[in-house]
C-alpha cells in the first residue's frame, strides 16, 4: 500500500503561532496517515490531527500540504519522490560546500557552524534578516577537521576541510541567490560568508482543455498505416 489521498477530504491548514494547525477527515478511520509539508515527509500517525512546524523560509508564501493514508509498517516511508510536480513548486535548491577550522583566523578553533540566508524572491538580493537554516559543524562538540585531518590542504597548507550541504524548501522558477556564513560558539556571524545562486526552472502546467473538455486527442490514419497523431492545446504558461 503506497501514499493514497483517496480517502481524505477537509483537510484544513491553520497557522497556531510558529506551528501549522493541520486537520482532516478520513472514511478509513483508525489508518495511518502521513502529512508532507512542501512535499517534505513532517508527521506520521493515527490522529486526523497534528501541529507541524513552519518550514524555515516559508513566511509570506504558500505552503503546499498533502495528506494521505499509508501501511503502519511504511509510515516513516518517504514516498513524495513518486509524485508529480505540483504548479508553483517544483524543485528545492540544494547547496553543498566546504568548512572547517580554518574558517577561524584566530587559530582558535571557533568554528561551530553555518547559517543559510537566502533571497526572498527570485532575482532580489540575499535578506541577511532572515536565518532560512542552520547546519552544524560538529555534532556532538567532535571536531572532525583542522591541521593533518582528512583530506590534506583542503582547507590551506596542511589543513582539512568538512563537505557540507543543505536544502531548501519548493522554489518557483527564477533565479535565487543564498549566502552561507560561518558562526561561532556565541552565535556572532563571521563575514558575509559564501554566496551561491541557484536557477530554477519551473515544469509547465497541463495542457489546456478543449472547447469539449478533452486535455488530449488522437486521429487514427486506419489499418494500412496504422499512425496515431495525438494533438493537444497548448500549456497556459507557454502563452
Amino acid at each position: 500500500m503506497a501514499f493514497s489521498q483517496n480517502t481524505i477530504s477537509d483537510v484544513r491548514v491553520d497557522l497556531d503561532g510558529t506551528e501549522l494547525f493541520v486537520t482532516w477527515s478520513s472514511s478509513t478511520p483508525g489508518a495511518c496517515y502521513q502529512v508532507y509539508v512542501d512535499r517534505r515527509l513532517s508527521w506520521a500517525g493515527r490522529s486526523r490531527r497534528c501541529h507541524i512546524p513552519i518550514p524555515p523560509g516559508a513566511s509570506g508564501r504558500n505552503i503546499w500540504v498533502d495528506v494521505g493514508t499509508v501501511a503502519i509498517q511504511e509510515s516513516m516511508v518517504d514516498f513524495s519522490t513518486q509524485w508529480p510536480t505540483a504548479t508553483g513548486l517544483t524543485t528545492r535548491a540544494r547547496l553543498n560546500w566546504k568548512g572547517g577550522t580554518y574558517l577561524d583566523p584566530s587559530g582558535l578553533n571557533d568554528v561551530r557552524g553555518f547559517q543559510i540566508y537566502g533571497s526572498p524572491a527570485p532575482g532580489a538580493a540575499v535578506d541577511f534578516t532572515t536565518i532560512l537554516g542552520v547546519v552544524s559543524a560538529y555534532p556532538g562538540g567532535w571536531i572532525s577537521d583542522g591541521f593533518g585531518m582528512g583530506g590534506f590542504g583542503d582547507g590551506g597548507f596542511g589543513r582539512s576541510a568538512s563537505t557540507y550541504k543543505w536544502e531548501s524548501a519548493f522554489l518557483a522558477s527564477g533565479v535565487w541567490s543564498f549566502a552561507v556564513v560561518t558562526y561561532d560558539r556565541a552565535g556572532n556571524s563571521r563575514g558575509t560568508g559564501q554566496l551561491a545562486s541557484v536557477t530554477i526552472q519551473e515544469a509547465p502546467l497541463p495542457p489546456s482543455s478543449s472547447a469539449g473538455g478533452v486535455r488530449l486527442s488522437y486521429q487514427y490514419s486506419g489499418p494500412v498505416t496504422r499512425l496515431a497523431t495525438l494533438t493537444w492545446q497548448p500549456s497556459p504558461s507557454e502563452g
